[in-house]
């Protein structure tokens, strides 16, 4: 079992490397030196991963139902590093949960921009477009925009 978990964390070595700034693979990355008792890397990756509590921020501003705070910090954090795919896809898909979708469609134009063949986007880009046009159609019969957890 420890050779497999090893051998996972060199695959998420190798998409750290390329996307150093997706926060979910140094979690995942954590989880797994965790579990074979390298604790100060899953310690150093979780910090790596919220760096500044942001989330933790917006999962209570949730339940309180603030909004305009949680678009305020991802518009913080999208500002302190704009080539930052993962804020814009936080924001976006934000947008999304609360019906904002001019808004969330046009953080994926920024992200695809930024890296255009970015497929989870795409998906996204494509999901907003269908609902939007069906919205048109009718109103009166909103569908729930779909919510890409993470």
């Amino acid at each position: 079992m420890p050779e497999d978990i090893k051998q996972q964390i060199k695959e998420f070595d190798e998409m750290i490397k390329k996307y150093p700034f997706i926060q979910e693979l140094y979690i995942g990355r954590a989880v797994l030196y965790a579990r074979i008792g390298e604790y100060e890397k899953a310690v150093k990756d979780y910090e790596t991963a919220h760096e500044d509590y942001i989330y933790d921020i917006i999962a209570v501003c949730r339940r309180n139902h603030l909004s305009r705070e949680i678009e305020r910090l991802y518009t913080n954090k999208i500002n302190k590093d704009k080539n930052d795919i993962a804020n814009y896809i936080s924001r976006a898909r934000f947008y999304m949960t609360i019906y904002e979708n001019e808004k969330a469609l046009a953080d994926c134009e920024t992200v695809l921009k930024i890296c255009p063949n970015n497929k989870f986007i795409l998906r996204i880009k494509k999901s907003l477009i269908k609902e939007m046009k069906e919205r048109n159609k009718s109103p009166q019969k909103a569908k729930s925009p779909k919510i890409f957890l993470t």
